[in-house]
Parts: structure tokens; C-alpha cells; sequence
């Protein structure tokens, strides 16, 4: 393991580093496949756009991404985003990438989701996570209510791709919603 975070059995967070830009998470984000459904992949990805949004995280207090990395493997799999961070409202976003496609519909999105909210309730005393997804991404809406998140409304026609329009879920989850969900596990 290098420098995890936070981790379970299968999978760890830790915070992204200077290699990351260099690796495979550049392709991801020029991968029409793998973007298809994210804001990502509009334009092409550059070298210095990378570099510059690695210094801006880097030493940001409202945004963090950290690396999601299998645990048998050491490889990094995806990305795993707490934007948006409000310490007033105790809030922020959770967005997410599995950029490795033979990684896709085996739970690590659900799993990082979980650890991460859990970072959330537990240690930043955050009350909110929201996320949204387009209603197209079956994969990453099931993933979000997976780890608890509820369905709480719909952007219409908030999406552009393919020559459609596509509505975006809303999706949240509270700290009191977590600790029956913990409990409930016990």
C-alpha cells in the first residue's frame, strides 16, 4: 500500500499524487466511453489542465479528491471526489470515475462511496453528501443507493449527449440516515 487514507478490505482511498496525472487517469478523461455520462470528455484533456487541476486540490479546503486503489493489486482504479465542502452548512458533493472499465458493475464505486461518507459523518461531522448522475448511468445511480443515498429529485434535460437532452438524479444522504443504516448492520 502506498499511503492509504482510508480502506477496507478490497479497496483504499488515498489522496491523489503527481503520478496519477501521468497514468491512465489522463486517458480516462479523453475516453469517450468512460465519460460518456460526466462533464468530462467534452473537450480534450491536456497535460496542463491536469497540472493545474492537481495544484488547485492539492491545496484546496472545500475540494479533495482522493485515488481509489485496489488493495491486492496496488492499482489505482478510479477517482473519488468530496467537493463543495461547506463547514458552515456541514455539506458537500461526492462525485465519482471507475476510469478501468473491467473494474465496472463489482462494487468498488459503492464501497468507496461508503468509506468516504462514513469519513464524512464520522470524522468531518458533515450532515449532507449530495450527488447527481445522469439518468442514463444506471451503474453510477445503483452505486449511490447501494451506499444509502436516496433519490430526491430530478434535473430535467440537465444533460446534453449524443444529440439528446437526459434528466440528471438527485441523490442525498444524511448523517441520521447513515447511523440507522449502521445500526442496522450491526
Amino acid at each position: 500500500m502506498h499511503h492509504p487514507f482510508l480502506a477496507t478490505n478490497r479497496i483504499y482511498l488515498r489522496r491523489l499524487e503527481q503520478k496519477d496525472i501521468d497514468g491512465s487517469y489522463f486517458q480516462w478523461l479523453n475516453d469517450q466511453n468512460i465519460t460518456r455520462w460526466m462533464r468530462h470528455g467534452i473537450f480534450p484533456n491536456s497535460y496542463e489542465a491536469m497540472k493545474g487541476f492537481y495544484d488547485s486540490q492539492a491545496i484546496s479546503r472545500t475540494d479533495v479528491v482522493f485515488a481509489i486503489v485496489l488493495q491486492d493489486k496496488d492499482r489505482h482504479i478510479g477517482n473519488i471526489g468530496l467537493h463543495a465542502i461547506n463547514y458552515v452548512f456541514r455539506s458537500a458533493e461526492i462525485g465519482i470515475i471507475i476510469g478501468e472499465t473491467d473494474c465496472w458493475g463489482k462494487g468498488y464505486a459503492a464501497e468507496a462511496i461508503s468509506l468516504l461518507a462514513s469519513h464524512c459523518f464520522n470524522r468531518l461531522n458533515l450532515n449532507r453528501l449530495s450527488a447527481g448522475a445522469v439518468d442514463k448511468n444506471i451503474g453510477s445511480v445503483r452505486a449511490f443507493e447501494k451506499a444509502g443515498f436516496c433519490r430526491e429529485g430530478i434535473s430535467r434535460q440537465a444533460y446534453f449527449c449524443e444529440g439528446d437532452y437526459h434528466d440528471c438524479v438527485n441523490l442525498s444522504l444524511l448523517r441520521s440516515e447513515w447511523l440507522k443504516k449502521d445500526h442496522e448492520q450491526l
